[in-house]
């Protein structure tokens, strides 16, 4: 049950991870060949990109809120602290993968 649970959380984090990095590489790649400054593109695509990490991580929707407030009406909070810490997962992920790239390209000092 614990295994599983590190296992989850884990995936969480690394898949919103990989889409803050991803696209925020993806894109200063694009703006290198548009002829505009990639490192700025690159720190305002990590910041910009958090929300939409943290989203796709969970599903692309917002399903773990929904099953959150589905839970609270059959009173069981086990699925809630799972899903809250998948949240938190997430989002740790998402908040990590900006703050290298804002290292990477020295933003935000």
């Amino acid at each position: 049950m614990l295994a599983k649970l590190i296992i989850d959380m884990a995936t969480y984090f690394f898949v919103a991870f990989g889409i803050v990095l991803g696209g925020s590489l993806l894109g200063g790649i694009a703006a290198f060949l548009t002829k505009q400054p990639p490192f700025l593109r690159m720190d305002s695509l990590a910041a910009q990109l958090k929300i939409w990490g943290l989203a796709g991580a969970l599903g692309g929707t917002f399903d773990s809120f929904m099953q959150i407030e589905r839970v609270f009406n059959e009173g069981d909070i086990s699925p809630i602290i799972k899903q809250i810490i998948f949240i938190i997962s997430a989002f740790m992920g998402a908040h990590t993968s900006a703050l290298m790239v804002q290292w990477l390209v020295q933003g935000d000092k």
